[in-house]
């Protein structure tokens, strides 16, 4: 019982520091989304591309405009690393389902 806490706690951080990025995030992947019901499955290779770049700048400016945040997961026990680990595979995991009901919406 108190692991199942340890890592609920764990995942709620984790989705704070999500919280960050998440409207970009959210707005990238609904106008993804609308290309992709609109124009079909010949536009994924270039939404895809455009996804990961995306999240490459989302990385970018939030390591460059936002190194002090680290410090507050830090202190939870949370590195650098498991943060955009988590961060990046939800996104992107959160895309592929938007582009899936997109696509099945068509």
């Amino acid at each position: 019982m108190q692991l199942c806490r340890i890592m609920v706690k764990k995942l709620c951080i984790l989705f704070t520091f999500y919280r960050y990025y998440i409207w970009v995030s959210l707005l990238v992947n609904l106008i993804c989304a609308f290309f992709l019901w609109k124009n079909g499955i010949g536009m994924y290779p270039m939404l895809f591309w455009f996804k990961i770049f995306t999240m490459g700048a989302s990385f970018y400016l939030i390591n460059d405009y936002r190194k002090q945040i680290y410090f507050y997961f830090h202190n939870f026990g949370l590195s650098k690393k498991v943060l955009w680990i988590f961060s990046l595979l939800f996104d992107l995991l959160l895309f592929f389902a938007m582009m899936i009901l997109a696509y099945n919406l068509r």
